[in-house]
């Protein structure tokens, strides 16, 4: 399910996975750069590996509909990066609204964690 807020923000409604391994929570959604203007997708994950437990905060420029639609995303854009052409944020600058939804969405993976 998409939502669309104000200022350029869509959130996906939690999707709790079991055919992902490892993943017990994913969550997705769009913003606008704050840089460059352009629509960032944003995934948070909760994750059970190996003996780690903890979240994920991926992000990667591009609007996409779901968080398996942005993985794909992912993986294809860092097997074909070239200079100057990566889409792939480790600094994330954000609008106070995205700050809030990426505040919601680490709540929500935490209290999952809690759960499991």
């Amino acid at each position: 399910m998409r939502a669309s807020l104000k200022k350029g923000v869509k959130i996906r409604e939690p999707v709790l996975l079991k055919k992902k391994m490892g993943s017990k929570y994913r969550k997705s959604f769009v913003s606008t750069g704050a840089l460059t203007g352009e629509p960032v997708t944003i995934l948070v994950e909760y994750i059970e590996a190996k003996g780690f437990k903890g979240v994920s905060i991926e992000s990667l420029e591009g609007d996409f509909d779901s968080p398996e639609e942005f993985e794909l995303a992912y993986k294809r854009h860092s097997a074909n990066v070239s200079e100057g052409s990566d889409k792939i944020y480790n600094f994330l600058p954000m609008t106070l609204r995205t700050a809030q939804i990426l505040k919601d969405s680490l709540i929500e993976a935490v209290a999952i964690s809690e759960a499991s």
